[in-house]
């Protein structure tokens, strides 16, 4: 058995991107490195990797069927999320971190009711999925700088709609494919044809009337670039290691670029 395996760790690259890009961009933005944000770290790591076998335990406890031991998993990495989280609330006195915290254990117990239905792969399953992973870049921005502000919330809602863009791309690619989806993949051009142009006015209107720098923009840049250069002429092959190497490469331009953005002038 791999390591991996062994661990329950979880086999999703892009979530464990959606978990650590908006950490590492809201601590960049918070402009402190401390030991809060070590606590923080280990916390929603542990709260990340509890995910795997918690909902493995809450499949098996709805179907009646043995869960082979992922519960007493699922117990020991939430304790450690508890152990390295709750000095943040008791001693360092960041009450705010209370409400990322219960939005992402009420979006877990969510998922895990969609896991058992097979509702989590969907487009819809997948943005509630994002909106809580992404919770980590007001939170890291919190324990960083100390204050819960405007700015958390624009790091949290920048950072989601960033990746959502990643499910509507790699949904359109798959559809491409399949000959037999011809119906799904019309309306998930469509889908992302709005969704696109939406973000892209979104992002010129509030960068030209000074909600936000002109440097949001150039942080979605070449994610817009690649969805619409797509959606204009479809690729008929679909490599999923290169489209991983380049999604790390344009999760690299969006850290730097949001990092820059909040960045006093």
């Amino acid at each position: 058995m791999s390591l991996r395996k062994s661990l329950r760790l979880p086999k999703e690259h892009g979530a464990w991107a959606m978990l650590y890009v908006p950490f590492v961009a809201g601590a960049l933005v918070g402009e402190s490195f401390s030991l809060r944000l070590i606590l923080l770290f280990l916390a929603i790591t542990f709260f990340f990797v509890a995910r795997e076998s918690l909902l493995a335990w809450w499949r098996a406890r709805r179907l009646g069927k043995p869960s082979g031991g992922v519960g007493a998993a699922a117990a020991t990495y939430l304790g450690l999320a508890s152990l390295f989280g709750s000095p943040l609330i008791l001693y360092y006195e960041l009450y705010w971190l209370a409400a990322p915290a219960l939005v992402g254990v009420a979006l877990l117990a969510i998922n895990a009711e969609q896991g058992v239905r097979r509702q989590d792969r969907t487009a819809s399953g997948e943005f509630m999925a994002i909106g809580g992973l992404t919770l980590t870049a007001p939170a890291a921005y919190y324990a960083g700088s100390g204050s819960w502000d405007i700015t958390a919330l624009w790091l949290w809602a920048l950072c989601a709609f960033y990746f959502a863009s990643s499910v509507f791309y790699v949904k359109l690619r798959v559809y491409v494919l399949n000959p037999r989806k011809e119906q799904a993949r019309r309306r998930m051009w469509r889908a992302s044809a709005c969704y696109h142009l939406f973000l892209l006015a979104s992002l010129g209107a509030l960068s030209t009337t000074g909600r936000l720098s002109l440097l949001a923009p150039v942080a979605f840049a070449p994610a817009l670039v690649r969805t619409f250069w797509f959606l204009l002429k479809p690729a008929g092959q679909l490599s999923l290691k290169r489209i991983g190497v380049l999604e790390i490469v344009y999760s690299v331009v969006f850290l730097i670029f949001i990092a820059l953005t909040f960045r006093p002038a």
